[in-house]
């Protein structure tokens, strides 16, 4: 009664538009961390399948810094907290959590010897703090700001020096320790949106809405030089982000113009201007220069990884940044997830778990439904009432309803589903027609002998033959649960039946008789979103809105495998891989592949 997580798919950072999102990376170049959702994410740049969160924050996570040392990552949330934590072993105990403002932290930067931190972002009394890592005792104010203030640098070498930015069109020059406001730089006509020191702390660079770019002595916070001076060089839109290259001689820019741009701040001259798309969703809005990778985010999450000698990115890494609401596998181990924005992306579960986005319209509405069809096509149900195909990577048809589905199952060649109205359809091609029920529906499933189950509002579940655009009731199941039936589903050779309610109580029974098998399983402590079952039907499992994923035995029903805080804010959806194999997902809109024995 064990299990181990095999693989973690992480979700893209989170976005928001004219707002930059802070990328990072530890001391080796080899991982970037990121805030995305309610977790830390820290991703390999060479595997970017390869990935750890942590979640130790009680509100929504807002940027992640490791220490120049790389023993520990401070990050700041969205209530001010700061919280330093170990990055090393795999439990990441707490060091501290400190409040240096009332407001979300917007960036973090640490001193050179790994023991002062600077927090900086919106708060009432103040835009930021500098501290110690271990105390959190002051060793500095954030002075000089009238508004939020976006980012903040420290120089990694004596004398102690520090940069924020801010709003208020200005960026702040500090001496320390204990930091102190040495002056404010005018230069700039818009919102200051990144400030960085290059690798040697010679100088340090600013980029800001006004589309300029200023460059200044790191040690003296003197104008060295404005780049991109020429009208035509500039970036068409405001600047989000900016880093240094590792010799100090360059840097690149993110803008919402949907570019990227290297710049020679020896020449003082553009170099190069690499577009990554078309469109709001490209528009970039963070930017990560690690050893040999220079990867930029797009206002969708994607993460572009991107080369001096090519004009387009060279990689592009796709995911999900909302949460994943409804999944398909196929036979094939193809597995496909959708989430609460309409995203659709599928995955090769049997290859190195990169994601893909399905291309076509999905409405870019949440989808509440998914299943997969006898030819391997899915079919998703989505709030704009529409039921699409999806072939592939693509999706190729759509067949309008009078609802957005609840449930998706497909029996022979039809799919009957359970509608947000309290109806329920069967589809045939293009064609929906309303199947006549004598109570209200909330879940469904199919066997491949063509039995229809569904389970109602009352608790009561119910099978039925379907007989054209009839269900002809077989019969009951002999156990009723005590609340509305939240999902189904048969084994694969449908003689049992799994029933789950809006309490978490998972009930078993034979398909054939109705009669009840074990309502032992009843360990979770909120609604349960999906039922799947082992190939072999040894096993089932059930996700819930609690968080955890347990698999039962069916020999022994008060055996379990509980994985508990398996996806915070709850685990959405569950499918196995082979006898001892499944891969869940949720509303941290990742996807976890877990092994476990019994």
């Amino acid at each position: 009664m064990s299990f181990e997580q095999k693989e973690y798919f992480a979700p893209l950072p989170s976005t928001e538009r004219g707002q930059p999102t802070r990328l990072t990376a530890d001391p080796s170049g080899e991982n970037i961390v990121y805030a995305s959702g309610s977790s830390i994410v820290v991703r390999s740049l060479a595997n970017p399948e390869k990935a750890w969160e942590y979640t130790g924050h009680s509100a929504t996570p807002t940027v992640a810094r490791f220490s120049p040392s790389g023993y520990y990552v401070a990050s700041g949330d969205s209530t001010g907290k700061v919280r330093v934590w170990d990055a090393v072993n795999p439990e990441h105990i707490l060091k501290g959590e400190y409040q240096p403002i009332s407001g979300r932290i917007n960036d973090i930067a640490w001193d050179h010897e790994s023991k002062r931190i600077m927090a900086v972002g919106d708060g009432k009394g103040g835009f930021g703090h500098v501290f110690t890592y271990d105390t959190g005792n002051s060793v500095g104010t954030v002075m000089g700001h009238s508004k939020v203030a976006n980012a903040c640098t420290m120089r990694q070498k004596r004398p102690f020096r520090a940069v924020t930015c801010s709003d208020d069109r200005t960026a702040v020059f500090f001496h320390g320790a204990p930091y102190k406001m040495n002056t404010a730089l005018h230069e700039h006509s818009g919102f200051v949106q990144d400030v960085r020191y290059s690798p040697d702390d010679a100088r340090f660079v600013t980029v800001s809405a006004d589309r300029k770019i200023f460059v200044y002595d790191g040690q003296t916070g003197e104008l060295q030089l404005e780049l991109g001076k020429d009208e035509s060089d500039r970036h068409a839109g405001a600047i989000y982000a900016v880093a240094w290259t590792g010799d100090s001689k360059r840097i690149v820019t993110a803008s919402g113009d949907c570019t990227c741009k290297v710049w020679d701040v020896e020449l003082n001259q553009l170099v190069k201007t690499i577009t990554i798309g078309k469109g709001v969703e490209h528009q970039q809005v963070g930017l990560v220069i690690a050893g040999e990778y220079i990867v930029s985010l797009s206002l969708s999450g994607a993460l572009n990884y991107l080369q001096m000698d090519a004009d387009e990115p060279v990689r592009v890494v796709k995911g999900h940044q909302k949460s994943i609401t409804a999944t398909a596998l196929t036979s094939e181990h193809k597995l496909y997830t959708a989430s609460y924005d309409g995203r659709l992306c599928s995955w090769d579960m049997k290859g190195p778990g990169e994601a893909k986005q399905c291309t076509g319209s999905t409405g870019d509405a949440r989808v509440e439904a998914a299943v997969t069809l006898p030819d391997q096509r899915i079919a998703i149900g989505s709030l704009d009432n529409t039921l699409r195909f999806v072939d592939g990577d693509k999706v190729c048809e759509a067949v309008g309803l009078d609802a957005a589905p609840r449930a998706l199952a497909a029996v022979q060649d039809a799919i009957i589903a359970v509608l947000q109205n309290d109806s329920v359809v069967v589809v045939r091609g293009r064609q929906a027609a309303a199947i006549a029920v004598d109570s209200t529906a909330r879940a469904v499933a199919a066997a491949d002998d063509g039995t229809v189950a569904l389970g109602m509002s009352d608790g009561s579940v119910r099978l039925y033959g379907l007989e054209g655009t009839k269900l002809a009731l077989k019969r009951e199941m002999a156990t009723k649960h005590a609340r509305e039936v939240t999902a189904l589903a048969f084994t694969p050779d449908g003689a049992l039946l799994a029933s789950a309610d809006a309490m978490g109580k998972v009930v078993l029974s034979q398909a054939g008789t109705g009669e009840t098998v074990t309502t032992r399983w009843n360990m979770h402590t909120a609604r349960v979103y999906s039922l799947a079952w082992s190939p072999d039907a040894s096993h089932a499992a059930s996700a819930s809105l609690d968080g955890s994923v347990i698999v039962w035995s069916v020999e022994t029903p008060q055996r379990k495998a509980l994985i508990k805080h398996a996806h915070r804010g709850g685990a959405a959806s569950v499918n196995f891989l082979d006898n001892e194999t499944v891969v869940s997902s949720g509303a941290d809109a990742g996807v976890k592949v877990w092994k476990f024995a019994f």
